[in-house]
């Protein structure tokens, strides 16, 4: 994985500026402590992201907002528009502005329209782009999606497209796989869509309590090996994306 930091431009330093005058309004806790419970890394991480040392990343914005509560663009416009792009689920242009897709037909009443996001997560090697995707969204009868999916607010559920062979025999290549896009941390082992480094990936995720994040695939016969990277050292390249709750599997007769 590339490991290499960001290079520190103005717009970088504006906005450590401005957080920085929000952290020292705020008084949060200590750094340490602040770090820990809200997924920054460690001391030294917020201390770099508050002193403009390290570029701000989406998951310490996240944190930080969190944190502070204040809105992300509060400090960086810039992440605040990825921010809105993911949980909207908008794709960009090549100069970065976001792509307004236009509202279908709303779903028929008692259903719940769930929105497929701008890219598949690889159940193999990393993101994938999608060119023409089978699914643009899904209506769904609600009360169905509470009982099967789970009872989190549906608006926090988006669709994606797995693809791959690495979590066969459970998670299928092609298989529609429904995320809680707001369940941003690894809270217990499970699927997980985690960018690691700029890669996508939809894998079998744990942490252990020395803060060692293990990436796993389900068909071990194919992808033996398993990822692990310290997080103290790695966070700031490490997003969780979402959560997976359930997936479809189309079956031939």
């Amino acid at each position: 994985m590339d490991s290499k930091k960001a290079k520190i431009t103005e717009e970088h330093r504006e906005e450590a500026r401005k957080l920085r005058a929000i952290w020292d309004e705020r008084k949060p806790a200590t750094q340490a402590v602040f770090a820990e419970k809200y997924g920054i890394g460690n001391q030294a991480a917020v201390g770099n992201f508050l002193a403009g040392r390290s570029a701000l990343s989406l998951k310490a914005a996240v944190g930080f907002a969190s944190g502070l509560n204040c809105e992300i663009s509060d400090f960086s416009p810039r992440l605040a528009k990825v921010a809105a792009a993911i949980s909207e689920t908008l794709p960009y242009k090549d100069d970065g502005e976001p792509v307004v897709i236009s509202q279908q037909d709303a779903p028929p009443e008692g259903y719940i329209r769930l929105e497929h996001l701008p890219y598949q997560p690889s159940m193999g090697g990393g993101r994938v782009q999608i060119a023409d995707q089978v699914v643009q969204h899904l209506d769904v009868l609600e009360s169905f999606v509470r009982q099967k999916v789970g009872t989190v607010s549906a608006d926090r559920i988006k669709i994606l497209t797995g693809v791959g062979t690495s979590m066969m025999p459970r998670i299928k290549d092609q298989d529609i796989v429904f995320v809680d896009i707001h369940h941003r941390w690894i809270d217990s082992p499970g699927y997980y869509v985690i960018d690691v480094g700029g890669l996508l990936l939809l894998k079998k995720a744990m942490i252990l309590s020395t803060g060692t994040l293990i990436l796993r695939s389900e068909n071990i016969e194919e992808y033996p090996d398993e990822e692990r990277h310290d997080l103290r050292k790695a966070a700031e390249t490490i997003t969780v994306c979402g959560k997976v709750l359930a997936w479809w599997t189309l079956m031939q007769g």
